[in-house]
């Protein structure tokens, strides 16, 4: 190669890591979810809103499942959110050495523009005592994966790889595991 086509190389080469970092960059802000309103996919625990942890201890206070939101704040490390109805502002901060998701992927599990808790929707299709045990924040035997999901939010993945497990991990606090077990996507034995 001469040295000239050498030059042309080199600036296209240039000029093709530019148009990707600069698209790169437009898609990860077209995505980006501040400013919007969403509803909660699961019962999210806390003791000091300003510190969820993606690990998901179940210790605390539960905001909601169905709780309306909007998004102030939301980057690789975290996401910062108000309640629609009292304004308290939450941080959930997503703790990578529990989770081998990304943050959009985590943000995507515990958030969405339609109410899960409205009239056409999975939770309305769940059985009775399902639905009670959700807005408990409870589980219970026979409960279903969806169920669970909503009641007690995803495991850590670093401990649950897949939601086709037929064990999950949960914790509730740092050093107190819940096991929950399933045969045919219901909830047949729960070890704490």
């Amino acid at each position: 190669m001469s040295t000239r086509q050498n030059v042309g190389y080199y600036i296209l080469c240039f000029i093709i890591i530019f148009l990707v970092s600069v698209f790169g960059a437009a898609a990860v802000c077209a995505g980006d979810p501040s400013g919007k309103t969403y509803y909660t996919m699961a019962n999210i625990w806390y003791e000091h809103p300003e510190k969820i942890y993606s690990t998901n201890y179940h210790k605390g206070t539960i905001l909601p499942v169905g709780t309306k939101i909007s998004v102030v704040g939301f980057d690789k490390e975290k996401i910062r959110f108000t309640v629609s109805d009292s304004g308290m502002i939450f941080t959930y901060i997503h703790v990578r050495k529990h989770s081998s998701i990304t943050m959009e992927e985590l943000f995507d599990r515990y958030f969405s523009n339609k109410n899960i808790m409205a009239q056409e929707s999975i939770f309305n299709n769940l059985a009775t005592a399902e639905q009670k045990n959700i807005k408990n924040g409870t589980i219970d035997v026979g409960m279903s994966k969806d169920a669970v999901l909503m009641t007690y939010g995803y495991p850590p993945s670093h401990k649950t790889p897949t939601l086709d497990s037929n064990m999950w991990t949960y914790w509730r606090d740092r050093f107190r595991r819940v096991l929950v077990y399933f045969e045919n996507g219901k909830i047949v034995n729960i070890k704490q």
